[in-house]
């Protein structure tokens, strides 16, 4: 009776996994209650590897079907979980790019961490030394040395003065704008970066934030249909913002370089959107999960560095233990 109860879930958990197979192909404007599914696509991954493996154990045929489905959703999505870790030397002459959305600064903080973000950037800047920074929910009120980048472009999206973004690089910014994204903070920016004779389009992105805190209660936020209907609302406009980008994108020949805090999981319509035509420099060269948020112990990959085809990813990292709410990235490039 056990079993069948248990295999009951198993196929409930199966019909879940096989549903959000649709989250990308469904734009967010069609179906926005979808939308939802790519942030619970992980989790119902892990419940079916959690079958296949308790079955396996007792030598039940019933695992071939999770198993099955897991590696049709490996093939699908593209691998969720890398195991391995780049080894390889790195030359000298790759371009190393850091994307991070700082939250700030932790400025507001009730109470400050130690070290602080200013320590844990100097720190961070003098171990890995980046050539270009995209900074999302950056503030210009900071303690953090940033003499290093003489080259800077820092955007607020107006009438939003608090947070912001930031591209800082080493070598020249050329041709840089907003593309002012309407009726919120969140935003993307680009420069033109010149290295020696070779130009790279650089976007920094912070798409449309979902507008909840995991930390407070779910009363305290309007409900869960609230709560639904503000996710809902934000992929619809994540949806807008990535569209405009992608126009803007297509105004350029240069080879280009996009990167910053999506909001929104691998699983997604904008992933999907994206990725079809520019690499993920994850996918390519990290290892592990890539988790960049935690949203109530849920470890999500909502950060991202795609990089146009032309462009070789030679490495791939994401750091723990940062001070803001999301964790740091960094790609090696090739031009």
């Amino acid at each position: 009776m056990t079993r069948k109860i248990l295999f009951g879930i198993n196929i409930l958990a199966l019909m879940l996994l096989l549903l959000s197979f649709l989250v990308p192909l469904v734009a967010p404007t069609q179906f926005p209650v979808l939308s939802l599914m790519s942030l619970l696509t992980l989790p119902i991954i892990g419940l079916n590897a959690v079958f296949v493996v308790y079955w396996l154990i007792r030598w039940d045929k019933r695992f071939f079907l999770s198993a099955v489905v897991l590696i049709t959703t490996h093939l699908y999505f593209g691998p969720f979980l890398l195991g391995r870790k780049n080894e390889k030397p790195i030359p000298e002459s790759s371009l190393k790019i850091l994307s991070h959305n700082v939250h700030l600064f932790d400025k507001y903080a009730e109470r400050p961490k130690k070290p602080t973000m200013a320590q844990e950037y100097t720190a961070l800047i003098a171990q890995r030394v980046p050539d270009i920074l995209c900074l999302q929910e950056y503030t210009g009120v900071h303690e953090v040395d940033f003499s290093q980048y003489p080259y800077q472009y820092i955007y607020f999206n107006p009438p939003f003065k608090l947070m912001g973004q930031a591209i800082m690089s080493r070598y020249p910014l050329i041709n840089r704008g907003s593309l002012a994204f309407e009726d919120t903070p969140n935003n993307a920016i680009y420069a033109d970066v010149l290295v020696g004779k070779d130009t790279l389009r650089v976007y920094n992105v912070h798409l449309q934030s979902i507008g909840i805190n995991p930390t407070e209660n779910i009363a305290n936020q309007g409900g869960a249909e609230r709560i639904k209907t503000r996710i809902s609302t934000s992929f619809i406009k994540q949806q807008e913002q990535l569209e405009k980008l992608l126009g803007h994108m297509s105004t350029t020949a240069n080879p280009k370089m996009i990167a910053g805090d999506f909001n929104n999981t691998a699983f997604s319509y904008v992933y999907r959107s994206i990725s079809a035509n520019y690499q993920d420099a994850f996918q390519l060269e990290g290892h592990g999960l890539g988790a960049t948020y935690h949203f109530n112990r849920l470890p999500l990959r909502i950060d991202f560095i795609f990089v146009d085809p032309k462009l070789e990813v030679l490495d791939f990292e994401t750091f723990g233990g940062s001070q803001s709410d999301h964790l740091p990235i960094i790609a090696d490039i090739k031009l």
